[in-house]
């Protein structure tokens, strides 16, 4: 193929999984045009109807968007079945390359960074506001913006490039649902976590990215993908805290704000923002010229071109990976200049990519275990081994070998400590930590329990068991972080297989591979491209949830509360509102109660308001129904009173009684509750 429309094909740049990205001119066009670059979807992947999307989104998007800060999209079109893009071609480098040479920025290096992320922000500022031809608001959001899609131009021009996941919202684009791979590091905590993000995510990442140009290192780094996001939902601004004493005064302030974990604690809008800026440059005299900035970009592309064409330049890094196959993109060979991603996005700019995972690495490691009563199991697999430790069949001190080795404590293989019982009652192998509360879950249900440790704002472990079930509840200033258990059953692998993630036999992939990833079976799916690290945050997160919505339906069983105990290092922590996550599992089981039973079997009794009643209260917003019936009661009640107001019904009193004894909020003279009977 040598055309592509009405352009001639002068060099394939790239092709990844999705796309492939050529440097075009216009046919008969003059040779001092300026050359162009073309997205054109794969023959393979051109019935793909999510990709299909993304593509035509963008170029629907791109209608809409003329701003000197955007990279223009100039043409969309379909050419034997192929969609294909055509975008302008910024001659000058990306914003990551220019960043490692900021040797030669100058001595006011700080306004070289605000003049960028400035444009940046008034780029978004006019996709944040852009409408369609209705007048109304598409209300997009870039997602993905980070150092690599920010284009320099060598006249000063700085260009915003890449909405090809952008979110819209708009019923005349087509839904489309699409996680950035391989920038996890310039993701705003709610995006993260994977809920509902709107401009104010734009403003964190270009914060990021602006933080990252000053202080010259990146602000989020870690083992693994999954870790950096961590980083961010947890608000972790160590780096700008330790380089604090290099910003002038108030830049720091501006900083913080744009980075705020909440988002309603953050710039409400790119203008704003930008205007921060402003005035700090004109304070401080730290104001960059667009000529300025110029200057400062051709130094860097001089030291860097040495008299090569531009194409080429562009590329460099990716032409030091031709020929390697990244995250399914084969890079062009000695020319290559352009890199795409898995997704397809295009990237003229060679940001070097990070291999997670080694093709080459050996067959999976073969393990011994010694048990307690002198059984030896093995040879087999890691896999088993956790069956065993999840079984408590390994314990810390359970002698293991791997092939062959001699034979340590499980607490000495750093795949297998983060599978051992998170919490051990002991503060040394002799002295026993003692609970600070204990009781049977026949008379306290775990509802009633995790409601007072919410109000009172505790710290620690709650150690649940029933017929040799286990759950662990950890705590911190009355949120849980963390649920265990040691049901083999309620493993993450068990969990993703169940919920149509991944199939059993990649799971069972994962698993033979997993000492290679110290035993994280989180980063082993990442690496191997089963999930994006977004993915696996939210399932982890569903996972925990699913652990503690079985330990609210037990009825019986044993419990101790021990204060202070945190959650070991390493183990992935969750923000989880005990307060509301209760409340919903209430109502939820309150609508399967048969109330006219349940108060029938309660009607000769009396009930009355504990002292949770008014710690938790207002922080249940409870229906309204449920809210005065609990609020109307003050002392000691017979259940039949409770038919005072005229829409009240046996069965929904019935299902009301339900709720208040379960949580707590009520007590009850009965010798047993009806539904822990049976």
């Amino acid at each position: 193929m040598n055309t592509i429309g009405k352009y001639r094909l002068e060099k394939k740049l790239a092709h990844g999984g999705m796309a492939e990205i050529f440097l075009a001119r216009a046919i008969n066009a003059p040779i001092d045009d300026p050359p162009v670059v073309i997205k054109q979807i794969l023959p393979n992947m051109a019935n793909d109807e999510r990709f299909v999307a993304m593509f035509l989104n963008e170029a629907q998007l791109a209608a809409h968007m003329h701003h000197p800060n955007i990279v223009h999209v100039l043409e969309f079109g379909e050419e034997n079945d192929r969609l294909y893009m055509v975008m302008e071609f910024v001659d000058g480098l990306d914003c990551w390359r220019f960043a490692k040479r900021s040797d030669l920025w100058g001595e006011n290096r700080i306004g070289v960074a605000i003049y960028i992320i400035r444009q940046v922000l008034a780029a978004l500022d006019y996709a944040h506001n852009v409408r369609d031809v209705n007048g109304e608001l598409l209300q997009v959001v870039h997602r993905d913006l980070s150092p690599s899609n920010i284009y320099l131009s060598y006249n000063g021009s700085v260009k915003l490039g890449d909405f090809g996941i952008a979110r819209i919202e708009s019923n005349r684009f087509r839904p489309v649902e699409i996680i950035p791979k391989g920038k996890y590091g310039y993701m705003a905590p709610e995006q993260v976590e994977g809920g509902p993000i709107d401009m104010r995510a734009d403003v964190y990442s270009a914060g990021v990215v602006l933080t990252e140009l000053i202080i010259q290192q990146q602000l989020f780094t870690g083992t693994s993908p999954l870790s950096v996001m961590l980083d961010i939902r947890d608000g972790r601004l160590e780096k700008l805290e330790r380089n604090a004493e290099m910003l002038p005064k108030g830049l720091k302030q501006i900083l913080e704000c744009a980075l705020a974990r909440n988002p309603t604690d953050r710039y409400p809008t790119a203008k704003a923002f930008k205007e921060a800026l402003m005035m700090f440059e004109t304070a401080s005299g730290r104001l960059v010229s667009r000529l300025e900035f110029a200057d400062r970009i051709q130094k860097v592309l001089s030291e860097t071109r040495s008299g090569r064409d531009v194409t080429s330049d562009i590329g460099a890094i990716a032409r030091n990976l031709a020929g390697k196959e990244i995250l399914g993109l084969q890079i062009a060979g000695d020319n290559g200049s352009t890199a795409v991603d898995a997704l397809g996005n295009l990237n003229i700019d060679g940001t070097p990519v990070t291999m997670q995972f080694d093709e080459n690495v050996p067959g999976q490691t073969i393990y011994w275990a010694r048990l307690s009563d002198e059984q030896t199991i093995g040879p087999t697999a890691f896999a088993h081994i956790l069956e065993l430790m999840y079984s408590d069949q390994i314990s810390a001190d359970t002698l293991i070998s791997t092939d062959g080795q001699l034979f340590r404590e499980a607490r000495a293989f750093e795949e297998l400590v983060r599978h051992l019982p998170v919490y051990t009652p002991t503060s040394t192998r002799d002295v026993v930590n003692q609970p600070k509360r204990r009781g049977l879950l026949e008379m306290e249900s775990p509802s009633n329990i995790l409601l007072s440790v919410a109000s009172a704002c505790d710290t620690g472990a709650l150690i649940c068991e029933k017929d040799g079930h286990r759950k662990e509840v950890y705590v911190r200033n009355g949120m849980a972080v963390y649920v265990g258990s040691n049901q083999s059953s309620e493993l993450l692998g068990e969990y993703l297989v169940e919920n149509g993630v991944v199939e059993r036999m990649e799971l069972e992939m994962a698993l033979a591979l997993l000492p290679k990833f110290h035993g994280h079976l989180g980063d082993t799916l990442i690496a191997l491209g089963m999930l994006t690290a977004v993915e696996l945050f939210k399932h982890i997160s569903g996972q925990i949830e699913q652990r503690l919505g079985d330990l609210l339906s037990w009825n019986r069983g044993k419990y101790e509360f021990f204060e202070g105990v945190e959650v070991r290092q390493g183990v992935l922590e969750v923000q989880l509102d005990l307060v509301g996550f209760v409340r919903n599992n209430l109502l939820s089981r309150m609508d399967r109660v048969k109330g006219q039973e349940l108060f029938t079997a309660l009607e000769h009794r009396n009930i009355c308001p504990t002292n949770l009643t008014a710690a938790v209260m207002d922080r249940l917003r409870l229906p309204v129904q449920i809210d005065n019936k609990v609020r109307a009661i003050q002392n000691w009640c017979p259940v039949s009173a409770l038919l005072f107001e005229p829409d009240d019904t046996v069965e929904s009193i019935g299902k009301t009684l339900f709720f208040v004894i379960e949580s707590g909020l009520w007590t009850c003279d009965a010798p047993t509750i009806p539904w822990h009977a049976s």
